[in-house]
């Protein structure tokens, strides 16, 4: 699949980007990204589990992104 991310490599992006989880059960995480404040719900569960399309797009529907923008900066080494 060429446009699917795993969990461990979205947890990895929001690390690089300084984003911080918030709340008691740290599933809200909150950063800075293209220098406006952003929030995103993010629940982790396995590293190579892979986050399925829709969710993919609600993420970066939240960080207001397109999805394939959103692959391209995860996906960036």
């Amino acid at each position: 699949m060429p446009d699917s991310v795993t969990q461990g490599q979205f947890k990895r992006f929001l690390k690089r980007n300084q984003f911080v989880s918030k709340g008691k059960k740290n599933n809200l995480y909150f950063g800075m990204l293209d220098g406006k404040p952003r929030a995103v719900v993010f629940h982790y569960h396995k590293d190579n589990d892979i986050i399925p399309t829709g969710t993919l797009s609600a993420i970066a529907r939240s960080l207001e992104l397109s999805k394939t923008e959103l692959i391209d900066r995860i996906k960036v080494r």
